[in-house]
Formats: C-alpha cells, structure tokens, sequence
C-alpha cells in the first residue's frame, strides 16, 4: 500500500512496488548487485531507489515500467541538483534504521533460499 506525504512543498509517494527484488546494475567496467529498496515518486515523476549488497550505497535511478514487455527501464539522473534533492527527500522516509532493516531482510530471504536448494539438492542426490 502506498504511503503519500507531503513535505518541503513536495508530494511524495512511497511504497508503490510489492515485493522485492535483486538487480544488477552495469557501471561501466565494473557491475553491482543492488537490492530494491523503494519505487516512489516526487511531485509526480518515479524513481526507484537501490542499496548495493555489498557497500550499502544509494543509488537513484527514474524509473519506468513496461508492463508489456514486463521490464524496468533504469536511466540515469543527470541533474546533480535534482538527485540531491531527490535523495534528501527519500531519506526522510528511508533512515538508515530502515535500510539496514531491508538489507537484513534481504540477507535472510537469500541465507534461506540457499539452505533451502541445498536441501533440494541433497534430496535428489538421496534419490538416486
């Protein structure tokens, strides 16, 4: 369920995706797997904001879903000045509290996925 609020003279709009999701983003010579922490908006245009499982960095991409081609569509924010701002919005929702909360959940959802294919595997090798 989404969560609107206004502040700063902004209408915000946070929680609009459901679920979660492990991206990886290309940076050029090198990739990062990002965890999803938000698709939100400000005054009307989304974003969707990322934590990188490995450094907890922050990253905000615009954000654009094809529901026909059932992909995510991430373009860069140029505008120093509006990432800023964007960030200093989004972090008045998302306080580090909150991030870290995310990311342990993340962890755990992937720590149990994992025990749970070695079970699948160590079954299958019974079974043979």
């Amino acid at each position: 369920m989404t969560e609107k609020i206004e502040l700063h003279g902004h209408e915000l709009e946070f929680q609009k995706n459901s679920g979660k999701a492990v991206i990886e983003i290309d940076l050029g010579e090198v990739s990062d797997e990002c965890y999803l922490v938000d698709v939100f908006s400000v005054d009307g245009t989304d974003y969707v904001a990322l934590i990188s499982s490995e450094s907890n960095e922050i990253y905000i991409f615009y954000y654009e879903d094809s529901f026909e081609n059932d992909e995510i569509d991430l373009k860069v924010v140029d505008d120093e000045e509006e990432l800023d701002k964007v960030f200093h919005l989004f972090t008045h929702y998302w306080d580090d509290e909150s991030l870290d909360k995310l990311v342990d959940d993340y962890d755990n959802d992937i720590e149990h996925f994992a025990d749970d294919e070695q079970v699948i595997e160590d079954n299958d090798t019974l079974d043979e």
